[in-house]
C-alpha cells in the first residue's frame, strides 16, 4: 500500500544527534551542523580552504526561521541534510520537506530543494545568511578568533562577494542559479511551491586569493566512486572469505582515498595528508609513514609522496622556519598565519629526513621503478649530508634537536607537544635532546644509502 504524501513527523521533529558533520576533499574540509548551518561565531564550523576559513556563516532560513532537522546522510565529500519547514501558526505539522545536497571540492556547492506535500500553493521566504572572517585554520581550532578586520561585502548581479583587504587579499564568491534579493549579509528569495511541487536553488560559494581564481572541482556520487576505483584498479586486490576483514579493508580503503592529496603541479602526483579534518596537508613524518604502510598494495604513492617533499628540501638556512639545506619538510601551511612562522614551510623535524632515506630504500625493496628511484638519489644525499652536518652538530655521533627560536616546536620527535618529554621526576628538559628512535633511524637510512650505492 503506498502511502498518501502529507504531514511530515507530526509533532516535534525527530532530533537524530547533535554531532557536527564533517566532510573532506583534499585541502578543502567542512564542518557543520546536523541541520547543515555553518555557526562559526559559536564554535569551529566553516568552509576551510588552503588552511583559512573562507565560509564562517551559511545558515538557511525559511521565513526567518531555521528548518528542523529529520536526519542527515553523510559520505567522504558530500551530504544530504533532510529537513522540514516549521510547522505555520495554528498548524500541527509541517507540509514542506527541504532538501540540502552539499558537495566540496576546492569550494562547496549546494543545492537546495523545497518540496510541498499540501494540498494547495505554499509561500515563504528563503534566505541564505553568509559571512567569511578568512581566520587561519589553527585559530579557530584553538578558539582564539578576533573580529574580522578588513572584511567588505558586495553584490554583483547574482553574485555575493566577500573580501579582506589584509588577510592575503584573500576572498569568497557565492552564485545562486535563481536571481536573489540582496540582503545585509545573505541573499534571500520570495518563494511560492505550488501543491505537491518543487521549487530548488543551487548555491556556488568559489575561494579567491588575490587575483587567482579557484574553480570548484566538484565531483559527484559516480566520480567519487570512479576516484577510489581507479585507487584500487592500479593496487593490489586482497580477496579473503570473512565478511569483517572485507569490510575492514573497504573501509581502509575509502578513508584512505579521503586523505590523498594530489599535487597541483605534477600529474599523477599524490600524497597522503596527516588527517582529518584540522591536518588536511603534508607532512613529512605522517605522510612518509602513511605511503610505506601502502607498500605491500603499491608502490606510486610512496613514490609521489618521496618527490613532493625531495621539491621543498632545505636550500638554505633559516632560523625562523628551521629550515636547513637538506632537511626534509615537517609541515605546509598556506594558511593567514604562517608568516608567523616566517613562510608556509616549516622544516622542525628531526626524524623526517632519516625517515625520508628510509622509504626511499623500501620503495626499491617492494619493486618501485629504479629509474624513480635513482632520480630521489641527490635528495637523499643531502639528507645524509644534514644528518652529518645539522643532525650532530657536537659531532658525538648521535643526532639531536633544539629549536632555533622560540617559535619553534620544543620538541621535533613524534612526540612533539610542548611537555611529551620528561625528566624521571616529572620537569621538562632543555634542549638538544636526543632521541632513541632517532639513532635508530639514522643508522638503517645510512644502511639504506650503502646498498643503492653498490647497484
Amino acid at each position: 500500500m503506498t502511502e498518501r504524501p502529507g504531514p511530515l513527523n507530526a509533532g516535534e521533529a525527530a532530533h537524530r544527534g547533535t554531532g557536527n558533520i564533517t566532510l573532506v576533499d583534499g585541502t578543502t574540509f567542512c564542518i557543520s551542523a546536523a541541520n547543515g548551518d555553518i555557526d562559526g561565531a559559536s564554535g569551529p564550523h566553516g568552509l576551510f580552504f588552503q588552511d583559512a576559513r573562507v565560509v564562517s556563516r551559511w545558515e538557511l532560513k525559511l521565513d526567518g526561521q531555521h528548518p528542523q532537522a529529520l536526519t542527515v546522510l553523510n559520505e567522504v565529500l558530500h551530504a544530504r541534510f533532510v529537513l522540514r519547514r516549521p510547522p505555520l501558526p495554528g498548524h500541527a505539522d509541517s507540509t514542506v520537506l527541504v532538501v540540502r545536497d552539499r558537495l566540496i571540492g576546492d569550494g562547496l556547492r549546494e543545492k537546495i530543494s523545497l518540496t510541498n506535500l499540501g494540498r494547495e500553493p505554499t509561500a515563504m521566504t528563503v534566505s541564505i545568511m553568509v559571512d567569511a572572517d578568512f581566520a587561519d585554520l589553527f585559530a579557530v581550532k584553538e578558539g582564539r578568533i578576533v573580529a574580522s578586520v578588513g572584511v567588505q561585502a558586495s553584490m554583483t548581479g547574482a553574485d555575493l562577494l566577500i573580501h579582506s583587504a589584509v588577510l592575503d587579499s584573500r576572498g569568497l564568491r557565492v552564485s545562486a542559479s535563481v536571481e536573489p534579493t540582496v540582503l545585509v549579509g545573505g541573499m534571500s528569495w520570495e518563494v511560492i511551491v505550488p501543491a505537491r511541487g518543487t521549487w530548488d536553488v543551487e548555491l556556488v560559494a568559489e575561494p579567491l586569493i588575490g587575483n587567482e581564481h579557484f574553480e570548484p572541482r566538484f565531483r559527484g556520487a559516480e566520480a567519487i566512486e570512479e576516484a577510489s576505483s581507479a585507487w584500487r584498479d592500479t593496487n593490489t586486490v586482497i580477496e579473503v572469505d570473512d565478511p569483517l576483514t572485507m569490510a575492514i579493508l573497504r573501509r581502509t580503503d575509502h578513508d584512505l582515498d579521503a586523505l590523498l592529496i594530489t599535487d597541483p603541479v605534477e600529474a599523477g602526483r599524490a600524497f597522503v595528508a596527516a588527517g582529518a579534518p584540522w591536518f588536511m596537508t603534508l607532512f613529512g613524518r605522517d605522510s612518509l609513514l602513511a605511503a610505506w604502510m601502502t607498500l605491500p598494495m603499491d608502490t606510486q604513492l610512496a613514490v609521489g609522496t618521496l618527490q613532493t617533499l625531495a621539491s621543498m628540501q632545505g636550500q638554505h638556512e633559516n632560523p625562523l622556519t628551521e629550515e636547513e639545506p637538506g632537511r626534509i619538510l615537517h609541515e605546509l601551511r598556506r594558511g593567514p598565519d604562517s608568516h608567523l612562522l616566517g613562510g608556509t614551510h616549516y622544516y622542525g623535524s628531526v626524524d623526517s629526513t632519516p625517515l625520508f632515506v628510509m622509504l626511499l630504500g623500501e620503495c626499491l625493496r617492494w619493486g618501485a621503478d629504479e629509474v624513480y628511484v635513482r632520480s630521489l638519489l641527490p635528495a637523499a644525499d643531502a639528507a645524509l649530508a644534514w644528518i652529518t652536518r645539522y643532525g650532530d652538530r657536537d659531532g658525538d655521533g648521535f643526532v639531536e634537536y633544539q629549536r632555533a627560536t622560540d617559535r619553534g616546536l620544543i620538541n621535533q620527535g613524534w612526540k612533539d607537544s610542548f611537555d611529551s618529554i620528561f625528566h624521571a621526576d616529572g620537569s621538562l628538559p632543555f634542549g638538544p635532546i636526543t632521541l632513541i628512535e632517532v639513532q635508530g633511524f639514522v643508522y638503517a637510512a645510512s644502511a639504506v644509502m650503502a646498498k643503492l650505492a653498490m647497484r
